[in-house]
């Protein structure tokens, strides 16, 4: 897209965080930008292996690649523009990563206005730093971003010299939304009937990146997943990194499961969730695009705080969790994670996945990619 003619460029350029799910809940700051500021393009930055995913969603123009957080990343933010020659010129670009080397980054890829929360000395790379107040250990993670989406908003519409929108939405806006393309739908379907798995199937993601501080324990995953079978005649497909393939792999032996643990890629794991009756999972980015599809979803939290970062959806259930703030690093915090996720019964999500199950109405759950994105 060429610029406007306008000194700062006209588009907005979005950081995106670095995890997944919380890329998830940044979703509607961005759709409030998109609804709020039509035709200003919209552009994401993130992990190079976001990029097919979230340059296909609704209201997004295009995507950009950006280093991950770390020293060495920091150093190369300083150094290194957007990949793809000379960067575009961004109107106004808005840090939603937590990262000082994000904020780094963003002085170097043409955005007249850099707008983030001041903390973790980023106020040097900002030209509008805003002031938290402590909002990142009070607020839910949507919210923390949507309130900064609002505040760019006003910034943008004197920068372009906008007229005033609209009202903003109602409650509505909090959830976040995720669109799987019919490629990736088609594709995942295919996958799942190679596998032998004709009907309705439930995706399980039984392992995280924090390991037994996040993850339920093995043996509850197994009687789930017989129950599952046995109740809702619901095999389930198995999921992870190719990093856990091996511990998937052993938990899902004897059982009516198939691992697609490090066999499907963000893209296709979206098309995987799209086509699913029901995800179980931990408090990890998988749930949050669970949810975002539309999927009913149930979640079991360790010693993370549901609070301020519970997946938002119309079918989902939390289980386990605890308030305040949780250093996993802390052993006294790892061994309460422990005994919260050992707490949590089998069969309380057994009973939780019948209520969702029997409750779906037809059409409510409708995954937003049929509902206009079948050209990815």
């Amino acid at each position: 897209m060429a610029d406007g003619g306008k000194p700062g460029g006209d588009a907005i350029l979005v950081r995106l965080p670095n995890w997944l799910g919380d890329c998830v809940m940044a979703m509607p700051a961005v759709r409030h930008l998109a609804e709020s500021l039509p035709g200003i393009g919209i552009h994401l930055a993130g992990r190079r292996q976001f990029r097919d995913l979230f340059q296909s969603q609704p209201g997004v123009a295009g995507f950009v690649a950006a280093p991950d957080r770390g020293l060495g990343n920091l150093i190369r933010g300083l150094l290194a523009a957007p990949e793809g020659g000379r960067p575009k010129r961004f109107a106004l670009g808005l840090l939603l990563a937590n990262s000082l080397s994000a904020a780094v980054w963003l002085r170097k890829a043409g955005a007249g206005i850099r707008m983030g929360y001041d903390r973790d000395c980023r106020r040097l790379f900002l030209t509008h730093p805003v002031p938290c107040g402590g909002l990142e250990k009070s607020w839910h993670f949507v919210d923390y971003c949507l309130e900064l989406a609002r505040l760019a908003e006003a910034e943008a519409a004197r920068e372009l010299a906008l007229p005033p929108r609209d009202p903003a939405p109602g409650a509505e806006a909090r959830l976040p939304a995720l669109a799987a393309g019919r490629a990736e739908r088609e594709g995942a379907a295919e996958l799942v009937r190679e596998a032998g798995i004709a009907g309705p199937y439930a995706v399980v993601a039984p392992a995280s990146a924090y390991g037994p501080v996040k993850d339920w324990p093995a043996a509850h995953y197994r009687r789930l997943i017989g129950g599952l079978n046995r109740d809702f005649s619901l095999p389930a497909i198995l999921t992870g990194g190719a990093g856990q393939a091996g511990a998937v792999a052993e938990l899902a032996e004897g059982l009516a499961a198939v691992n697609f643990a490090g066999r499907t890629p963000l893209p296709l794991f979206a098309g995987l969730l799209a086509g699913a009756s029901l995800f179980v999972g931990g408090d990890s980015g998988g749930a949050h695009a669970a949810a975002a599809l539309g999927v009913p979803t149930l979640v079991v939290f360790g010693a993370t705080n549901p609070a301020r970062t519970r997946p938002l959806g119309r079918a989902v259930r939390i289980f386990g969790g605890r308030g305040g703030d949780a250093d996993l690093r802390n052993s006294r915090t790892r061994e309460a994670a422990r005994e919260i996720l050992a707490g949590v019964s089998p069969e309380s999500l057994l009973e939780a996945a019948g209520e969702l199950l029997r409750s779906r109405p037809a059409g409510l759950f409708e995954p937003p990619a049929e509902r206009g994105r079948d050209a990815h």
